[in-house]
């Protein structure tokens, strides 16, 4: 019980380490007061820290390591504020050290003893990225090439307006902006419900009722500028239509009328074994045949994605069902 304890007063301390880490890297906003950090803690954590607090986190995140962070915050008297000396410098670029690996794997059997969950897994695998890319870094101090190479995918264009986003659609504010479309190559006021922000192949979007349109629609934040939170009354979706967001769509533009249904393909032996390996949706049921291809079944409702997904297996896979979800896919390709 001892350790629990501890565990959660640093765990406390690092979340505020991580508010006033992430106030000093805003571009945007630059030399945030003890005001602004407060105001933070309060709306991301809250929890309204004291003042003494918020020092003493500044001086321990100060120290060198093992005992702190080398973090080069300086305050700005000029400004008023708090900035970092080294621009470049992030609270998440520290190593971790022995010990800290340690309580990570300790944390990881604690999660897998308690079930094989999809979260479990989908924490595992974090974790996994976390330790081979920490190990990678120790084992690379000379100047040869790296043995180990992981997908690390540029900033998206558009990600800056992430905590507006995350704010409005927790909040439930009305987002004002202006967003180009790449087909109709013109730009266009929007005035957007949001309540869904989604990530997909390192893409992000945020989906919400547009008054434009009347009714649901997504958005690219590489195509968003000048977005502002409105002072007027949100237009909240229903549980059930963000509940589809969440759970039945693959990607993020489900066909226009389309409802959830059974979808069902015919997939060869090669690519029954890479629908096994990376299983598309939850719902998926793989029936196989003594040939070894299979029908494969999903539950969802059809996207642009989905077919785009289905198309890029070539002649392994063909859609049995719905018809009209099949002419859809292959008029694609015209």
């Amino acid at each position: 019980m001892k350790f629990i304890s501890q565990m959660n007063l640093s765990k406390s301390a690092f979340r505020r380490y991580k508010v006033i880490d992430g106030l000093l890297r805003n571009n945007l906003r630059r030399y945030p007061t003890m005001e602004d950090i407060i105001d933070a803690c309060i709306e991301k954590l809250d929890f309204e820290p004291s003042p003494e607090t918020i020092q003493k986190d500044i001086a321990n995140m100060r120290l060198p390591a093992p005992d702190g962070f080398d973090a080069p915050i300086h305050y700005n008297r000029q400004h008023k504020g708090y900035e970092y000396l080294d621009p470049g410098y992030s609270l998440s670029g520290i190593s971790l050290r022995k010990e800290e690996l340690e309580a990570i794997h300790e944390a990881v059997e604690l999660i897998q003893s308690i079930g094989g969950s999809r979260i479990s897994e989908n924490f595992t695998h974090a974790v996994e990225k976390l330790l081979s890319a920490t190990l990678e870094i120790d084992q690379n101090k000379g100047e040869r090439l790296p043995v180990l190479q992981m997908m690390n995918p540029p900033t998206s264009r558009g990600f800056e307006y992430f905590d507006l986003f995350y704010k409005a659609s927790k909040e439930k504010v009305p987002v004002s902006f202006i967003h180009y479309s790449y087909k109709k190559r013109r730009f266009q006021h929007i005035l957007l419900h949001p309540f869904l922000i989604k990530e997909f192949e390192n893409r992000w979007y945020v989906i919400g009722h547009s008054e434009n349109h009347d009714a649901i629609r997504t958005f690219g934040l590489d195509r968003i500028s000048t977005p502002e939170l409105i002072d007027k009354l949100y237009i909240s979706t229903d549980r059930e239509t963000r509940r589809t967001y969440h759970n039945d769509v693959y990607g993020v533009f489900p066909i226009p009328g389309a409802k959830k249904e059974k979808v069902i393909v015919h997939v060869s032996g090669l690519g029954t074994h890479y629908f096994q390996a990376y299983p598309l949706h939850e719902s998926q049921v793989i029936k196989k045949k003594n040939r070894g291809d299979s029908f494969i079944s999903f539950e969802l409702i059809p996207s642009v994605e989905l077919a785009r997904h289905f198309l890029a297996q070539g002649y392994h896979l063909n859609i049995e069902k719905p018809k009209w979800f099949k002419r859809f896919t292959q008029q694609l390709t015209e």
